[in-house]
């Protein structure tokens, strides 16, 4: 309780007691947990004993990461980067696979402004997972994914060393999969813009520890038509509705499930916990935070210019670019990139935030 306590003050601090950045929260959540607490145990029953983070290094493309199709981070530059996000409630025990959908930008066509796709000596994307023991502190490292282009041979490849340093592919609680799965054609999706053409690396690696199910596990399978487009114009206009008239019970029972699934993995009780380590404000869920106001909500009447991605095993869809967004005086504000699940009643809820 004094850590529950401890983490909603900080949490306050944070975000002003409106509405909350989701990502933040978690990435914030897993740090304090690794702090705070040796091993957790929650409503399942299971221990909890170690957060998980994704360590990534690129230069060259834009990319999108997705864990057991759910999207953990998506890259707008070609810059050189370095980064680590905490994935914990992404995996489970057992088998888990990771893709990547890259775009290495080689130029851009005079007369239509797009950007051409295609082979570059500058790409590599180094991809790694780090697990931190809760009780020990413990560090256990193994890279899953080294990749770069062989120019001479025109074709995608795998080194042994990554700065000079010799990759891990295995520890304790890894193993990896050495063969790497390559599409030539498949598409980066990303909160701005609409799809742009792009290559797909992916691989499999297994895991010991435990996590709790994924809420769309058994959901309907989604297949892409103009009556799913037609259907998810509807879901959007539904909960973007539930926040502008501040429905609080509607929202929760459109996040309540992701919420519980999110907490344990995080070590904390369920729903209840969840919520009580955040700073929402019930009454005003409409507030994202201080001089930010919800935008009107805009989707795109034809179907042809209304892009939706089909995520999670075919089970998470999601639009792009994201409608939900709030707006300050000065054009700016956050994007709320949900994804849906419809499970087996026929009920829309939100599965991942993006």
């Amino acid at each position: 309780m004094k850590f529950l306590n401890l983490l909603k003050t900080h949490l306050k601090k944070m975000t002003c007691g409106k509405m909350f950045n989701f990502k933040k929260i978690v990435v914030y959540i897993s740090i304090s947990l690794m702090v705070f607490l040796g091993f957790s145990m929650n409503g399942y029953g299971k221990e909890v004993t170690a957060g998980y983070y994704l360590n990534i290094n690129s230069k060259g493309a834009l990319y999108s990461i997705y864990i057991n199709g759910i999207k953990v981070e998506n890259r707008t530059s070609v810059k050189t980067q370095s980064t680590s996000i905490p994935i914990s409630y992404t995996l489970k025990k057992g088998i888990n696979d990771i893709e990547i959908k890259y775009s290495p930008l080689v130029g851009k066509d005079e007369n239509s402004g797009d950007y051409i796709i295609g082979e570059k000596e500058g790409f590599y994307i180094n991809v790694g997972l780090e697990r931190v023991d809760y009780k020990t502190r413990g560090k256990d490292f193994a890279t899953i994914i080294n990749a770069s282009y062989d120019m001479d041979k025109g074709e995608i490849k795998e080194d042994d060393h990554f700065n000079g340093i010799e990759v891990a592919k295995n520890s304790k609680h890894l193993k990896v999969e050495n063969e790497l799965y390559y599409k030539s054609e498949s598409l980066f999706y990303n909160a701005f813009t609409k799809p742009i053409a792009a290559y797909s690396i992916s691989k499999k690696f297994e895991l010991s520890d435990w996590f709790p199910e994924f809420v769309w596990v058994n959901a309907q399978e989604i297949e892409m038509s103009d009556s799913l487009k037609d259907e998810i114009r509807n879901v959007y206009s539904s909960f973007y509705e539930t926040i502008n008239n501040n429905n609080y019970e509607k929202f929760l029972n459109y996040m309540g499930p992701l919420w519980t699934q999110v907490g344990t993995a995080l070590g904390l009780d369920g729903l209840d916990g969840y919520l009580n380590s955040i700073s929402l404000n019930k009454n005003n869920i409409r507030v994202h935070s201080p001089g930010a106001e919800l935008a009107e909500l805009k989707l795109p009447e034809s179907n042809e210019d209304f892009h939706v991605e089909i995520a999670g095993k075919g089970k998470l869809v999601t639009v792009l670019p994201s409608p939900i967004k709030w707006v300050r005086s000065d054009g700016s504000g956050p994007v709320m990139k949900v994804a849906f699940y419809k499970d087996q009643s026929g009920e829309w809820r939100v599965g991942a935030v993006f």
